[in-house]
């Protein structure tokens, strides 16, 4: 146990060596970031989109499982950018706080998250409409701007009609907008404290 312990130690103070700044930047640029944040989006529908073509064929032979498997492959793509990017945001921010003097908060990563979550929200307002017939039928529309998550929403949504449309997607799709800002907000709060994954969760029983 001392070994492993001196192992996270010596971790430690190689990562405290690597925390330099290179950059002409005197802060953390936050618009940068911001904007970044709000591309992550499209980089989870990009990686969606191959989710979307390799794994579309599954629910042919599998009927609902497979679509149940689509939607979480794809919800683990959509985890897996929002941290990355939340992780190295993070490390950001700690590196101008501690080198440069900034004042970034941990609670930023949170704002990030939010960013992020705009356009699948606005994607979600969509869908509002078209349920309650404030609109014509958005299904397809929405299905597109979130490919990743195909398969979980069709199981409450299994064709193009916003009638045949289980009203339990309303209620679900929210929950599952959450992995934007809480991935994020978790990650970067690792990255700015000098965290790394691999290692909290190797030591969290210890």
């Amino acid at each position: 146990m001392q070994d492993m312990q001196d192992m996270n130690d010596t971790k430690k103070q190689a990562d405290a060596q690597d925390s330099r700044d290179y950059s002409a930047e005197e802060r953390y640029d936050r618009r940068r970031a911001k904007i970044t944040a709000l591309l992550k989006w499209l980089e989870c529908e990009f990686f969606g989109l191959f989710i979307f073509l390799s794994l579309m064929a599954t629910t042919l032979f599998l009927g609902r499982a497979g679509k149940f498997i689509f939607g979480t492959c794809g919800l683990i793509c959509y985890i897996c950018v929002m941290a990355d990017f939340g992780m190295k945001e993070g490390a950001k921010a700690h590196i101008k706080n501690t080198v440069r003097g900034d004042c970034v908060k941990r609670g930023f990563g949170l704002t990030l998250g939010l960013i992020s979550m705009l356009p699948a929200l606005a994607s979600y307002i969509m869908l509002l409409l078209s349920y309650f017939k404030v609109i014509g039928s958005a299904l397809l529309p929405f299905k597109i701007l979130n490919l990743g998550l195909w398969g979980y929403i069709d199981l409450f949504a299994p064709n193009m009609k916003a009638a045949d449309m289980s009203a339990v997607l309303l209620a679900v799709y929210p929950i599952m907008l959450l992995i934007y800002p809480v991935t994020t907000y978790m990650t970067f709060k690792m990255g700015y404290d000098n965290e790394d994954l691999q290692t909290k969760i190797m030591y969290k029983k210890s």
